[in-house]
C-alpha cells in the first residue's frame, strides 16, 4: 500500500518566495549603509539604518524559507 504524497500548495509556496524577493533590496542596502558609516564623520546616519535592514534581511529570509516548508510539509487540516 502506497501512501500519497501531499502536493505543495502553489499559493503559499509564492507567498515564501515574494518574502525572499523582499529580502534582497535590504540584503544589499544594509551592508552598504554600514560600510559607509564605518568610514564617515557622523557614522550613527548611516549605521542605524544598515543595522536595521540587516535584521529586517533576516527576518524576511526566516520567514520566506519557513513558509515555503510550510507549503511543502503540512498537511491540508494544519494550515
Amino acid at each position: 500500500m502506497e501512501q500519497q504524497q501531499p502536493s505543495t500548495d502553489k499559493e503559499v509556496l509564492g507567498k515564501g518566495i515574494t518574502r525572499l524577493m523582499t529580502a534582497i533590496p535590504f540584503l544589499i542596502t544594509g551592508p552598504i549603509l554600514i560600510y559607509l558609516g564605518a568610514g564617515s564623520d557622523h557614522p550613527i546616519i548611516f549605521l542605524m539604518p544598515g543595522i536595521a535592514f540587516c535584521i529586517l534581511a533576516v527576518v524576511f529570509i526566516f520567514q520566506g524559507i519557513n513558509t515555503i516548508l510550510d507549503s511543502m510539509f503540512k498537511s491540508d487540516k494544519k494550515r
